[in-house]
């Protein structure tokens, strides 16, 4: 396991404590006396540990549910950068924005959002915050949203395309139906790889692997919906271990698993899946955890 970086525990006291708790004493802990935050949307900066809390009380203020979660973190040197994402109910205060102050509107959004940060001698002298303030925007309701095109599948065209994709791919092996339903650009995301699974060359060697550790697998959806262009399944698997998988060698065992994937499909074919699955349990059933 990679030793912890104290710049990114540092970054990530910075959202917790500070940003989502409005913890003033460790802002003074943790900045600069000559901190700065900049963002392009505010005209001036924030200096100073009580300028940026004077920042995260406003914004507290005009959302009362206020939230930033960190999603990604890059380290180097005196660096980070975070990728995350925020949001909340403007049913507080005004909201202090370039055009002005903006009265509470009742709206929720969530946006997505970047921050650099550069700390010395353990203190964060300088963030630099960049967000999609053009769909926060949007989202109160200060700037119309453009109307929305027709979609170009209906939904249940595209719980069928899901239906192939567990079938015929991942039930029956059947790689050449990968070309015809799923976009050039699909990617695979699950925990249990650590980068997407990318490309029809990539994803056919994932499915191989994994009908090779489990020639006998089975998916099942047990409840699907579709929503625009997403779909939502929940599934189980079943399966013999044979092979190799994820590390553990072939135990002979019967496995059964369960999760649940969302799919985005564009020009009627799948463009992603996300994967979230009960890999502990997994792990347990091939023997590499103890039950």
């Amino acid at each position: 396991m990679a030793a912890s970086n104290p710049n990114k525990a540092l970054a990530r006291r910075y959202f917790h404590e500070i940003m989502n708790q409005g913890n003033a004493a460790v802002a003074h802990e943790i900045l600069s006396p000559e901190f700065v935050f900049t963002l392009p949307t505010h005209p001036e900066p924030f200096k100073g540990p009580d300028g940026f809390i004077g920042l995260v009380q406003m914004l507290h203020g005009a959302f009362p549910d206020f939230y930033i979660d960190p999603q990604d973190m890059v380290a180097s040197g005196d660096w980070v950068a975070t990728r995350w994402l925020g949001g909340g109910t403007h049913t507080g205060g005004p909201l202090l924005t370039v055009k002005g102050n903006l009265e509470a509107t009742g709206q929720f959004f969530q946006i997505d959002g970047m921050t650099w940060h550069t700390i010395k001698d353990g203190k964060i002298v300088e963030s630099i915050g960049h967000e999609d303030t053009l769909g926060l925007m949007m989202q109160l309701g200060v700037i119309p949203v453009p109307e929305a095109p027709a979609p170009e599948t209906t939904a249940a065209q595209n719980e069928a395309l899901v239906g192939r994709y567990f079938q015929d791919i991942m039930s029956e092996g059947k790689l050449e139906v990968i070309e015809e339903i799923l976009d050039p650009t699909f990617a695979f995301i699950i925990p249990t790889q650590p980068e997407p699974i990318v490309g029809y060359e990539a994803f056919r060697g994932f499915v191989q692997y994994l009908r090779n550790a489990f020639p006998d697998i089975k998916f099942t959806s047990l409840r699907q919906m579709a929503e625009g262009n997403k779909v939502a399944s929940r599934w189980s698997i079943e399966g013999t271990h044979k092979g190799e998988f994820l590390g553990a060698p072939a135990t002979g065992n019967h496995i059964k698993d369960f999760g649940i994937d969302i799919f985005t499909i564009r020009h009627g074919k799948i463009v992603s899946v996300h994967v979230n699955e009960n890999d502990f349990g997994l792990m347990q059933q091939l023997g590499v955890i103890p039950a």
